[in-house]
């Protein structure tokens, strides 16, 4: 069974993200937790009274939206927590401490993927995790991930990172995958031969950068339709290669869909 943690805050953002989890392994069987952090800014003598007032609506709450979700999604069986504490440190905390294959989290930040990353939540549990992390947009089209670009710039980096999640998300889907390096010189290319897994199709596609790495990319997701966006956190951290860009992302890189985190594996 796919175990997938879900953090909510009910708000329209979160709401997407549960659904996002729910429908994109089709009708295979999974299991969702929907993880509720609060936290309270009162004095010690008021802070018990407030909390069992948090707790009580939160409890209501998340059982408005279980009887919402679960109509649309009956082949899904949901757990729920309700935890106080500081929201990444508490994501990160369940999503590697409890075997989960998926921590799915919404964001804001569709308006450019800086904002994922930087100063956000999502931000924080991304570099905090080893854990999978998929990251919705609040406007992105939700639909199950039949295309799936994969953009690295290491070849060498497949060997090094766990790619279990991508075989779970592929297999439920019969997803394509392509393989995306934005090659800055002709000796920079991929051949098929480097990225090459037993259980995984990859079809490589090189293309010519423009000295813009955030356009390049936005521009392929755009004119290729893809579903998903996969990257790699690794040490020599191409993300923050694509953040390091002049030109911001807000401005460049605004394509509304999901995005698969996947972490180079520690040594």
């Amino acid at each position: 069974m796919i175990k997938i943690l879900v953090p909510v805050d009910f708000s329209e953002t979160s709401e997407k993200a549960l659904s996002y989890a729910c429908q994109m392994f089709g009708s295979s069987p999974i299991e969702v937790t929907l993880l509720h952090i609060f936290g309270t800014h009162s004095t010690a003598l008021m802070m018990k009274s407030i909390d069992s007032v948090l707790i009580k609506d939160a409890k209501e709450q998340l059982a408005t939206l279980l009887d919402k979700i679960k109509k649309t999604a009956p082949h899904v069986a949901f757990k729920t927590k309700i935890v106080k504490s500081y929201a990444v440190q508490t994501i990160v905390n369940y999503g590697d401490s409890e075997s989960f294959d998926f921590i799915v989290m919404g964001t804001k930040g569709a308006g450019g993927l800086k904002e994922v990353f930087i100063g956000s939540i999502a931000g924080g549990v991304i570099t905090k995790t080893q854990a999978p992390v998929i990251v919705v947009p609040s406007d992105a089209k939700l639909s199950r991930p039949k295309h799936i670009v994969f953009a690295l710039n290491d070849a060498k980096l497949f060997e090094k990172t766990n790619l279990n999640a991508l075989r779970l998300i592929t297999m439920s889907n019969e997803s394509s995958v392509t393989a995306l390096n934005v090659a800055e010189r002709k000796e920079d290319e991929f051949v098929s031969d480097e990225i090459e897994q037993s259980d995984l199709k990859f079809e490589v596609k090189n293309i010519q950068g423009s000295g813009d790495i955030n356009a390049d990319i936005h521009s392929y997701l755009d004119e290729n339709k893809a579903d998903l966006l996969c990257l790699i956190r690794s040490k020599k951290d191409f993300i923050t290669r694509i953040f390091n860009n002049s030109v911001t992302l807000k401005q460049t890189f605004s394509s509304s869909i999901p995005l698969l985190i996947l972490h180079e594996n520690e040594a």
